[in-house]
């Protein structure tokens, strides 16, 4: 008793002050205008002690809460210290003297509404609320469902519920822990822990069967560590009281660490002041959050919300809260946490960890930096006060020597009055051997003369200085270019001058192999004996070679399509290039130039692989070329002609023989000396006048017709082979490609090679025309010497083949803006080796002698280059050969 009124005394003073200070404070607002009485009072009575964890945390969450009401809110707040003296029998009358005091200070100051935190304070306030204003709202927090009904009673008190998430922590734990089975409930005998005993029971309900439960309530801390050393696998551990030792329950972090030390099961709590020392984790009710809900309530009420309207109790379960160090104690990772959970002790990033050496290095850097400032300034300040030129050049000179450029600085008699490294490196001298002497002491004279006067030009001109010299030194003869500048005294009089070497001669060369590299392609590009343009996308010519500049003559080289205005739409084809990326080449250009022919080829080639947006446009001319390979296809012809000979003779042999057979008869049919002319004259009663009788006996009507008939034929045939023959002709007109390949079959038909043995009357030619008419553009001559070819060419090899029941079809159709000729046999085919060189020039299968091999490549030139269509070839071997010929119907190239 004499320790506890002593410590009453020093509990109740700071409530003296408290009480002296409301009533001073009561006294000053009842003196403030009434614009000024809108704050309001809040009474929060604690049920234990400052610095106990709990009621710390209401206490701050309530205190924050209460700082962002759009009005000001002034806390009251008063301890009961039932974690101090609680338990001493004086305690009755502690709590008498805490009940005089309220009075006094509600007396003083009255509040707007109280805010109770746990059992204690609910307690109090509902055995002596008859004491205080009976009207006054009440908020409770920090208890469970144990509730005073007192308090319950009054109608005007509302509270946030504190239920501990037990069946939550169980489950949470069993999922991490999925092999778990058994159940260790450590707690204590106080009505508080029967109180969570059977919530925690309600909770665990639904884990029975599977999860066997032992409740431990021996309170001593080393029976407890006694019995959790014997957990094996399997085992969980769920503390809900706290430990005794010799009688004194122990501080919840003494505790926590005892109890996960002994465990070799992870052990779960619901308090918030065991985390952080062992425990796993939980779900823990934040005293913060709790005070925190509690003061909104208050808020509410203040604000003229009745207390019925507000529900009388709103449940708190917390929020899931783990420890890092016995995560990694019991191999568990973050990802298998309750999203939203808080984890305490997690290591500290690099910034968290050195945060106060980040801005400690942040500060010095920007003190750094405003030093440097002060410091440009100081100098600034003293070039501009001091009339010593030694001060400027120690600054100059601290620049200097960090710089891997020569530089120097003389004075205005031209000595050296300093210089970095750089430059006593560059001319092969020491700094000392430099500084105070002038260029006459260190150069040989020609050399300082050229200095000399360079330095007096700058001094008397000013103030900029570039010259380049070549100046021999230790590493050998270098280019060098002299950068100079005047410098000024305090007094802006010149002072000296300042001078940087560059060394240049690298870059010279450097120069001098890309002039020599531009005059080697120039050289090149002239050399060719094309003309060549660079065009670029707006049709500027950048480039051209000394044949283009040669075929321009006085023209202007500027635009390409005014200069090469013969090439049609010459800048459509540069642009197209250009955004393809592909080379492009033109059709054969075929025009008459002071009466003569002329042929050009143009190939536009896009440099897209330089990242230029041009192209070189390359005209060929191929006059002599074009006429070389007319000249092949009129020696082709000729040589088709030739092959003609034969069969044509032959054929003309037979009506010409039967002409001759039949004149002969009639001439001696007609002979009156003759006794079978006399004999049939008799008969028919007069020599003479019945002539018309005696030539129809003799059958010379049918013999005249016979003749007839044998001369037209071979004049057809005479007809066809001219034709045939004639040189052809660049003025195309539209042609029947059905009536070309019909003439070029008749010709076959005719053609007959006893020394290749091969003969057309023995091939059965089918037939499969189009049935409309496809006029085409071309010159008919040629084309029907192409047809000519293939169809021979088939023959050929089948005759060589021996090819059993030889045919060959002719077809023709259309297929877009395309005529197609097809011919196609049943020979021997050809391998993918031959398919690729048959239009290749002088390449034949045949035997020395049998062919030139020039038959389908001036086939190819035919169809390719002088009509813009295509010609392919189809074959496997053993399987024939199917020949495509494509003609554009309408003067364009066929694709």
């Amino acid at each position: 008793m004499k320790r506890i009124l002593p410590r009453l005394l020093l509990t109740s003073l700071p409530l003296l002050v408290a009480l002296l200070s409301c009533a001073w404070s009561g006294f000053c607002f009842a003196a403030r205008p009434f614009s000024e009485q809108r704050s309001a009072r809040v009474l929060v009575l604690h049920s234990f002690s400052p610095g106990v964890y709990r009621t710390d945390g209401l206490s701050r969450g309530i205190t924050d809460q209460l700082a962002k009401a759009p009005r000001n809110i002034q806390q009251m707040v008063v301890y009961l210290d039932a974690s101090i003296v609680g338990k001493s029998s004086a305690y009755p009358s502690y709590l008498e003297g805490k009940l005089t005091v309220l009075k006094a200070m509600l007396a003083a100051a009255p509040v707007d509404a109280v805010l109770l935190t746990d059992w204690k304070a609910m307690e109090f306030w509902a055995a002596n609320h008859a004491e205080f204003s009976p009207e006054l709202p009440v908020v409770y927090c920090g208890v469970g469902d144990a509730v005073p009904p007192e308090l319950l009673s009054l109608g005007r008190a509302t509270g946030v519920l504190e239920r501990p998430g037990f069946g939550d922590t169980i489950r949470e734990a069993t999922r991490l822990f999925p092999k778990a089975d058994k159940l260790l409930v450590v707690g204590e005998r106080s009505l508080h822990f029967q109180a969570n005993r059977d919530m925690l029971r309600s909770d665990l309900a639904p884990f029975a069967p599977r999860l066997a439960v032992e409740f431990l309530d021996d309170l001593e801390v080393s029976a407890i560590e006694s019995r959790l050393a014997q957990l094996g696998p399997g085992w969980v551990v769920f503390v809900v009281g706290r430990p005794e030792k010799d009688g004194k329950l122990l501080v919840q972090s003494e505790a926590a660490s005892r109890l996960a030390a002994a465990s070799p099961a992870p052990v779960f709590t619901a308090w918030g002041s065991w985390m952080g020392f062992g425990p796993v984790g939980g779900k823990i009710i934040l005293p913060e959050e709790q005070g925190a809900a509690a003061a909104r309530r208050v808020i509410e009420i203040l604000d003229g919300k009745p207390v019925k309207d507000i529900p009388s109790a709103a449940e708190d379960n917390g929020r899931f809260m783990f420890d890092f160090k016995a995560l990694e104690r019991f191999g568990l990772s973050e990802a298998e946490l309750p999203q939203g959970s808080l984890v305490l002790n997690r290591p500290a990033t690099l910034y968290e960890s050195y945060r106060h050496l980040v801005w400690m290095y942040g500060l010095m850097m920007l003190l750094l930096v405003a030093a440097c400032f002060l410091l440009v300034l100081y100098i600034v300040n003293r070039r501009r006060m001091q009339n010593k030129l030694s001060a400027q050049v120690n600054f100059v000179q601290s620049l200097m020597e960090a710089m891997p450029t020569p530089v120097f600085y003389k004075d205005v008699k031209g000595i050296y009055q300093g210089c970095n490294p750089a430059f006593a490196e560059f001319m092969g001298l020491s700094p000392e051997e430099l500084i105070g002497h002038s260029v006459f002491d260190l150069y040989p004279e020609e050399e300082a003369n050229v200095y000399k006067v360079k330095d007096d030009a700058l001094f008397a001109a000013g103030p900029i200085q570039i010259y380049e010299y070549e100046k021999m030194t230790p590493a050998g003869p270098r280019q060098i270019r002299f950068h100079k500048a005047l410098y000024h005294d305090a007094d802006r009089k010149v002072a000296g001058l300042v001078g940087v070497i560059a060394d240049i001669t690298d870059l010279r060369r450097a120069e001098r192999e890309v002039e020599k590299t531009l005059k080697y392609l120039q050289a090149i590009f002239d050399s060719s004996p094309s003309t060549m343009f660079s065009v670029d996308a707006e049709g500027n010519i950048t480039h051209a070679n000394a044949q283009a500049r040669t075929a321009c003559g006085e023209c202007s080289l500027d635009r390409a399509q005014a200069t090469l205005a013969h090439v049609e739409n010459l800048l459509d084809h540069v642009q197209r290039a250009i955004a393809e990326g592909r080379v492009i080449t033109l059709p054969r250009r075929i025009s008459m130039e002071n009466g003569a022919m002329k042929a050009e080829d143009v190939i536009i080639y896009p440099l897209a692989s330089l990242g230029l947006s041009e192209a070189v446009v390359r005209i060929d001319d191929v006059t002599e070329r074009h006429r070389m390979q007319e000249l092949l296809v009129q020696s082709e012809k000729m040589m088709s002609v030739g092959g003609l000979a034969a069969g044509m003779a032959h054929e003309i042999n037979n009506p010409l023989g039967g002409i001759m057979q039949s004149a002969q008869v009639i001439r001696t049919r007609l002979l009156p000396d003759l006794p079978g002319n006399l004999k049939s004259a008799g008969k028919a009663g007069c020599p003479m006048e019945s002539i018309l009788a005696y030539l129809e006996d003799r059958q010379i009507p049918e013999l005249l017709d016979g003749l007839r008939d044998s001369a037209r034929r071979a004049a057809g045939i005479v007809s066809n082979m001219l034709e045939f023959s004639k040189r052809s002709s660049s003025a195309w007109l539209p042609v029947d490609v059905n009536a070309v390949v019909e003439k070029a079959v008749d010709l076959c038909l005719q053609d007959y090679n006893l020394s290749e043995r091969y003969d057309f009357k023995r091939i059965e030619i089918r037939r499969e025309f189009d049935s409309q008419t496809l006029s085409v553009p071309c010159s008919g001559p040629q084309i029907q010497q192409v047809v000519f070819n293939l169809l021979r060419n088939a023959a050929q090899a089948m005759a060589q083949a021996q090819t059993p029941g030889p045919a060959i079809v002719v077809r023709t159709r259309s297929d877009g803006e395309c005529a197609i000729i097809e011919v196609e046999d049943n020979g021997p085919g050809m391998d993918e080796s031959t398919r690729r060189k048959v239009f290749e020039p002088f390449f034949t299968t045949k035997s020395p002698g049998q062919g030139t091999g020039l038959g389908l490549s001036v086939s190819y030139f035919i169809v390719h280059e002088n009509h813009g269509g295509e010609i392919e070839v189809e074959s496997e071997p053993g399987r024939g050969a199917r020949f495509l010929v494509k003609l554009p119907l309408r003067g364009r190239r066929c694709f």
